[in-house]
């Protein structure tokens, strides 16, 4: 089996592993679900409100599109179930799906509450409008990202997990 990338990128099972700027793509698109949990830590509550008030529940529908392709991307083992096979080539699909979702929705939000248009947008908005336009980017300009969503490692003959033989 001819290597395509750099042999510390793979794992036992000769499968590309998933790599790190990807997993802070998984973490930018999932954050509004990341700032809901992290509200419902123990804590004295005056710093909860400043988060609480960063979530808004339209955009949880993004990272909800987001979240089943972090999942299978932590669980990547040959013992996955079959759901998990079928879902990774969708992958960059549906990561591209949730940052579009979230500029639709932001772009919805920014033309319909009646705020000035120049006051509408702040800087917070912009840098998070370009953030989710690199993520696109990187998703689909890089060779190796689209080498990871098209390899899963392969279940073993006897189905019992293990690398392939």
């Amino acid at each position: 089996m001819p290597l395509n990338h750099d042999p510390s990128r793979y794992d036992e099972h000769l499968t590309l592993m998933v790599p790190a700027t990807l997993w802070l793509v998984f973490a930018f698109l999932l954050r509004h679900l990341l700032l809901l949990g992290i509200t419902f830590l123990p804590t004295t509550g005056e710093e909860i409100t400043v988060l609480r008030d960063l979530i808004r529940p339209e955009y949880l529908l993004a990272d909800l599109l987001a979240l089943p392709v972090a999942i299978v991307a932590a669980r990547r083992r040959p013992q996955a179930p079959h759901w998990m096979r079928r879902l990774w080539p969708l992958g960059r699909l549906l990561l591209t799906a949730s940052a579009l979702l979230y500029l639709a929705l932001l772009a919805w939000q920014l033309a319909t509450g009646g705020a000035p248009r120049m006051t509408a947008g702040d800087e917070a908005v912009l840098v998070s409008a370009l953030l989710n336009l690199a993520v696109i980017a990187y998703l689909w300009r890089s060779a190796l990202v689209g080498d990871v969503f098209r390899e899963f490692p392969g279940p073993t003959p006897d189905g019992a997990g293990g690398a392939p033989s």
